[in-house]
């Protein structure tokens, strides 16, 4: 584990993605990759001196599901003593109004809370954590949005 550990460390500070002693969202769904990604980035946290903040957008789309998704990041957070943000989105009811598909809809209100909840705490460092489902539907949404060579990886 000390491994993985390491080489994460060492892919942030090459690719210069967090600074030493910054506030850092995190940016925490309930599901294996963002919990994966809070517990890596709270165990580094002390020797980079990050502060972390939890942010979680609860999307109503599974019921009982997404509430159980919520009060777990938000006692995950109280147990590694961070503060944490949670908010509600009626992602169809939104989706609807505004003609967008669900994850299309759900995309735009948790970067949109991912956002205000960064101004609210001052901290202007978000982590999110994707895997390479979410990094290929980003390029094709890019893709047909008609971005260029440089638009497609950013």
């Amino acid at each position: 584990m000390s491994e993985l550990l390491d080489q994460i460390e060492r892919n942030l500070r090459t690719r210069r993605l967090l600074r030493r002693g910054e506030p850092v969202f995190v940016a925490v769904s309930g599901g294996l990759d963002s919990m994966v990604l809070l517990h890596i980035l709270h165990h580094l946290a002390a020797s980079n001196g990050w502060r972390l903040a939890v942010a979680h957008l609860n999307h109503q789309l599974r019921a009982r599901s997404s509430d159980a998704d919520e009060r777990l990041v938000m006692r995950i957070a109280k147990r590694l003593g961070l503060p944490a943000l949670s908010e509600r989105a009626d992602v169809r009811a939104f989706g609807s109004h505004h003609k967008l598909s669900l994850e299309m809809a759900a995309r735009r209100l948790r970067h949109d809370f991912l956002a205000r909840a960064a101004v609210q705490m001052s901290i202007s460092t978000v982590a999110l954590a994707h895997h390479a489902d979410d990094q290929i539907e980003l390029f094709f949404l890019r893709l047909l949005r008609g971005s260029g060579a440089k638009g497609w990886r950013e």
